[in-house]
This record gives structure tokens, sequence and C-alpha cells, in this order.
């Protein structure tokens, strides 16, 4: 969730009522805004391949590290993450040829009335956070399942994650629900997930 800015209004002071304040008091200039985290100069987004995984992987397993992003305590192997995800859209972010983020579909039935619906996976290397790459990664993912005949996206977030939160928000996901105390952390810990969702426009709007 974006933080926000407030801004205050400076008023003239009254000499008569405060006399011994200046009638024309010297104003400071207000502190300047932190400056946002420069956006990459050739940001590529592509399909992802198998020669990715290495990048893709390292990436994914800072998100696990990191304790806020999956329940997994593991990164897969290229086989098992392949067979869990759609083939298509798999998308990786590049800069001068590095890949700095991966997003995936998986498919959250296997039942033919739900073709339509997919889970959202969206991750980016730590070192390049708050620099558009999400969102680049998430607008291009939706844009391409719909292509490929997604009707509605969803994405499970714990509430603690509020990068994600905004970035899924800025995306057009809609939060429909709190699964709570649903899933168990390796160390003990009860966590909960907010369900969102995003229904297309254009497939399925007849």
């Amino acid at each position: 969730m974006a933080p926000s800015q407030a801004r205050g209004a400076h008023g003239r002071i009254d000499p008569g009522r405060y006399r011994d304040v200046d009638p024309e008091p010297t104003r400071k200039s207000p502190a300047p805004s932190p400056a946002p985290a420069a956006g990459p100069r050739d940001l590529t987004i592509s399909a992802m391949t198998a020669a990715d995984w290495p990048a893709v992987a390292r990436i994914y397993a800072a998100g696990v590290a990191g304790g806020d992003a999956t329940f997994e305590h593991a990164v897969p192997s290229w086989e098992q993450w392949s067979s869990a995800r759609v083939l298509d859209p798999r998308l990786v972010a590049r800069e001068s040829g590095e890949v700095l983020g991966w997003a995936a579909l998986s498919l959250t039935s296997a039942r033919a009335v739900y073709r339509g619906v997919a889970e959202v996976s969206v991750y980016v290397d730590p070192a390049f956070a708050r620099r558009g790459i999400g969102r680049a990664l998430l607008q291009a993912l939706v844009e391409d399942s719909e292509r490929a005949g997604f009707w509605t996206l969803t994405a499970g977030v714990f509430p603690e994650n509020e990068a994600s939160i905004a970035l899924h928000e800025r995306c057009g996901f809609e939060l429909v629900g709190v699964r709570r105390r649903v899933g168990q952390m390796r160390d003990g810990r009860w966590r909960d997930v907010a369900l969102y969702e995003r229904r297309s426009a254009v497939v399925g709007a007849g």
C-alpha cells in the first residue's frame, strides 16, 4: 500500500496578537522527499525458457528466504516447477540480458468449468525492488493471459506483504476475502492469506 504524503499550509502570523513574533517570519523550505528508486533503463519482458531456470530459481530462493512470499521452504527442480505451471504465459524481465524477475500462472482446478482461472506468481530480485519491474511483469502477464483465454486471475498474498498487495491492487486485483490461519509455516506460525482476484473485461465478457 503506497504511503501517502500530507502537506501542511503555512499561514501568516498576526503581529498584533503575538507581539514578539516577526510579522514576516523567515520560512524554511520543506525537506525534500526521498527520491524514488531509478527505474530500469532497458527492461524487456520475454518468454521464459529452461535456460532461464538458474536465475529464476535464485530469485525464487530469495523470496522463500524472505518469509513473506510463499509457504514453500525450498526451491523445486525445474521439472517440478514447470509441471505445476501453465506453459504459456511464463515471463521473465531482463535488463542488459540479466534476469531480474519472473511471472507465471498455475491452474486453480482441473475441472473444465474453471479452465480460464489461474493463480499468479510474481517474483523480483530483491536487489532491484521498487523499480517497477513487478508491475511490468504483472501487467504483461495479465495481457498475455487474456490472449491465452484466461478470464480470472487470482493471487494469495500474506497480509504482511504490503508491497505485493500494493502491486496487485495497482494492476486491477480486488480483495475478495481472507483465509484465516489457513497454513502453517515450518517454524510453527499459522498464517492468514488474503485472496485477490482480477476479472477480465475482455475474455468472457459477453
